[in-house]
Formats: structure tokens, sequence, C-alpha cells
């Protein structure tokens, strides 16, 4: 059963320095706004414990923004943010040309705590604050620029934060639209599988059973020493018969659709046709005269040759897939030959699974069950052969 989608909340976001080509660029615009600073205000002198202090000070701002840009935890990001306030307090109002780097502390004021947009808002307002300080004593006109760009980061955040969370909620839903497919081909198949065996076994019921059943009351007559014993084995045989031959008709009642409208060669290449990608070359080759096989072989052998190309196509990657129907005087086999990926000899045990399902065993025991051969080997070259063979009267 589908659980409810549950409204995304913002904590679900991931953070955006999780996003490898983000933190390119948010190490790029670091650098660069620190650098440029470092270029025109950084000019150090050591004559005294004060100066050599305030030199060490960008390089602890510096530190801060790295760590508050690349921290695993929320503490630790926001500690070294507070570091590298902090610090750029101290360089902005001893020289105005440091709120140059105000410009990689505004993004990062909103990618620390992706969770909750006050914490950005907070800090980008200790950011302007910082910054309109810096200004005073300067033109009028300049105080207004702190904060334009703290309602413009804020904005941009806020937006961000919406298409983030729309876009994960769109996943959410992808999610559960693909989970609510699955669910319901799978329900589809089952709904097929047991109105098939419902019909079957009324099938059973009617014809095989109630067959059984005269069966054994004239086996039991058959121990009265006053019955006709010649005359109660003929009708045994004449009902055993009858039952065989309504088994026959029930297995051939279960053909697949295309056996019923094709035969097995055309059968192969209508599949063919439909199966392969437009890349993948391949025919179907038929050796020999073809004649009528029984149902149940000639459905294991569609069965066989649609699972042999699925498998090259899904696995391989071949270029080309070829399927050959052989008629044999004694024989009748059908091989799926490709020319993809293959594998080693010493692997086709653990082969038994190729699709991460049970295709391929379960077409092996249906295989044994008609008294068939079922082989998948390398290929000569590249690629791998699936065989399958089955015995045939002569």
């Amino acid at each position: 059963m589908n659980r409810p989608i549950e409204p995304s909340t913002e904590s679900d976001l991931p953070r955006v320095v999780s996003d490898t080509p983000r933190d390119g660029i948010w190490a790029v615009l670091i650098g660069v706004t620190f650098m440029a600073s470092m270029a025109l205000a950084y000019r150090p002198t050591l004559d005294s414990a004060w100066n050599i202090g305030l030199a060490i000070v960008p390089w602890l701002v510096l530190a801060g923004l790295i760590f508050a840009w690349s921290g695993r935890s929320l503490t630790a990001r926001l500690s070294a943010m507070s570091v590298a306030l902090g610090g750029w307090f101290f360089l902005a109002v001893a020289d105005d040309r440091w709120t140059l780097l105000s410009f990689a502390l505004y993004g990062l004021c909103f990618i620390i705590d992706s969770a909750r947009l006050w914490t950005g808002v907070t800090l980008a307002g200790l950011v302007s604050v910082i910054w309109l300080l810096s200004s005073l004593g300067g033109p009028p006109w300049t105080l207004a620029i702190p904060v334009f760009v703290f309602f413009g980061a804020s904005t941009i955040g806020y937006a961000i934060r919406r298409i983030g969370g729309l876009t994960a909620r769109q996943a959410a839903l992808i999610r559960q639209l693909e989970s609510t497919q699955e669910d319901l081909a799978r329900s589809e198949r089952l709904r097929g599988v047991l109105e098939e065996r419902t019909r079957m076994a009324g099938e059973i019921h009617d014809t095989l059973a109630q067959g059984f059943t005269s069966i054994v009351l004239l086996a039991r007559a058959g121990k009265r020493p006053t019955g006709d014993t010649n005359q109660i084995f003929r009708s045994i045989e004449s009902t055993a018969q009858e039952n065989l031959d309504t088994a026959r008709r029930l297995v051939e009642s279960s053909r697949p659709n295309e056996l019923e409208e094709a035969s097995l060669p055309d059968a192969l290449r209508r599949h063919m046709e439909v199966a392969l990608p437009d890349h993948v070359g391949g025919k179907v080759e038929i050796v020999g005269t073809p004649h009528p096989l029984p149902g149940s072989v000639e459905t294991v052998l569609l069965r066989a040759a649609q699972e042999g190309i699925r498998n090259a196509c899904v696995h391989a990657a071949p270029n080309r897939v070829d399927v050959t129907l052989s008629y044999l005087d004694d024989a009748v086999t059908l091989g799926v030959r490709d020319d993809g990926n293959g594998f080693e000899a010493r692997e086709v045990h653990d082969r038994g699974t190729l699709t991460g399902g049970q295709g391929l065993a379960t077409l092996a025991r249906r295989v044994e069950s008609l008294s068939g051969l079922l082989k998948l080997e390398p290929g000569d070259a590249c690629g791998s052969v699936l065989t399958v063979q089955f015995p045939v009267e002569p």
C-alpha cells in the first residue's frame, strides 16, 4: 500500500553546498572577493602587538568563510560564520574597502541553514549593519546601498527556497507516481493470474475431476464378482482417453495470443520487430522444414526467445541479436545469439539470474519439465548464446 505524500519541509532540502558545481562557484566567489579585498586594503604593519593581531584578522576571516561554507554540522557552520563576521567587522570599520567581501558573505548567509529562512535573513542583516557602520562618514547615498542589497539578497534567498521546495515536492510526486504504477502493474498481473487459475480450476472440475470420478467408480465396479470385467476395462480405457484428450485441450487453450494468431516462426519474427531497439539489428533464421509442434513446446520456445532477446538488449549492449529456429529430424532447437559484452565460460553457472530476478531460472524449469535442455554459453568471439532444445518423435 502506498503511503500518502507528506508535505515537504525545508529541512528535507539538501544544502546548496552539497551540489558539486555550486561548490566550485562558491569557492571561486570566496577566493576572488577575498583576494580583491586583500589587494585593495591589506597593508600590514608589524610594529606593535595590535598591528600584528590586526594583520592576522583577514586570515581568520578566510578560515571562517571556508568552514562556514564546508562545515558538516549547523553548529560548526554558524560558529565559523560568527568568526568571519566578527573579524570582518574590525576590518570594515578600519578600511571600508573590505566591504567588497560582502558579496561572498551575503550568499553564505542563506546556505548555512537551508532549513530556516530566518537564519539567513538574520545573518544578512548583520552583514548589512556592519556595512552601514563602515560607511558612516561617507556620502549619504552610500548608506542606502547596504539596505537595498539586504532586501535583494533576502528576496533571492526566499525565491531559491521556494524553488527548492517545489522541486523536492515534484520529485516526491514522481516517486509516488512510479510506485503507484508499479503497484498497479503488479495488481493487474495478479488479477490476470487469479482469473486464469479460477478458469482452469473450473475447467478441471467440470472435465478431468468428473472423468477421474467415473474411473474410480468403474474400478470399484470391476471388483464385484458379478460384473462384466471386459466391459468395465473398456469403459475405464475410454474414460481415461477422454480425460487425456481434455487435458491436452486445456494445455492448448493456454497458448500465448501470439501463437493463436500466427505460426511459431511468424510469432518470432513479429516479436523481433517489436522488441529490438532501433540501433540493434537482427533477424530470425529458420533451418529445416517447419512443422507443427506440441503447444507446450511452442509456448516455451517463444518464451525462451523473448527472454533471450530481452536479456541481451538490457544487459549486453549488443549491436545485433539473431534468432535461429532449427527443425531437425529428432529435435527442435532455438538459439538466441548476440554480439554484446558477453561473459567468461566460468561465469555461466552464476548467470542463471541475469535479469536480477527469476527469468532464466523459471525458463530452465519449464524446459526441464518438458524433457528439454537449456544452455547459456559465451559466444565464439563475443556476446553470448542461449540455446533451448526439445526432442521430437520422428
